[in-house]
């Protein structure tokens, strides 16, 4: 059965814009309360205690990225390029590896154990997310492309 719609188009306009705030504010927010909640609890134990924020964090982000690759949509702002991903994978990167050597080195106070274990994160999450934004970028690309070309004649047929 149909709902009737009670709003007007306006109405919709801001209804989608308010779900849409709404939606990066919990995907934001969420992060920020697991990285406060490792860097309360230790890595350690962290695990155990932000699985279930983990799963749903996760879900929520590979939906938000399949629908969009399906519907040829990349982003409202950033451009569709190699160098856009470029730059996105070394904030990522940098981001994470200091996170990652602020954890470390609260644990066990070794600079250079600390050093080399956030370069290596670094560099593995650099080449995880170039490579994932690329395949998603590419896949993007061929569903734009798909979704704007023109439909087959059916006299073609």
């Amino acid at each position: 059965m149909k709902m009737k719609n009670n709003l007007d188009e306006m109405q919709e306009q801001e209804l989608l814009k308010i779900e849409h705030n709404g939606c990066w504010l919990a995907f934001w927010l969420l992060l920020l309360s697991m990285v406060v909640q490792s860097i309360a609890f230790g890595a350690a134990s962290s695990f155990k205690i932000l699985a279930g924020e983990w799963t749903v964090f996760m879900i929520l982000a590979l939906y938000l990225a399949v629908a969009c690759a399906r519907k040829g949509i990349w982003d409202r702002k950033i451009p569709m390029t190699n160098k856009a991903n470029l730059i996105i994978s070394l904030i990522a990167a940098l981001v994470l590896g200091l996170f990652n050597a602020f954890m470390i080195f609260r644990n066990y106070q070794k600079p250079v154990g600390t050093a080399a274990a956030a370069a290596i994160t670094a560099v593995i999450t650099f080449v995880l997310c170039f490579a994932a934004l690329t395949l998603m970028m590419k896949h993007t690309e061929k569903r734009k492309a798909l979704m704007e070309a023109e439909p087959a004649d059916a006299d073609e047929l």
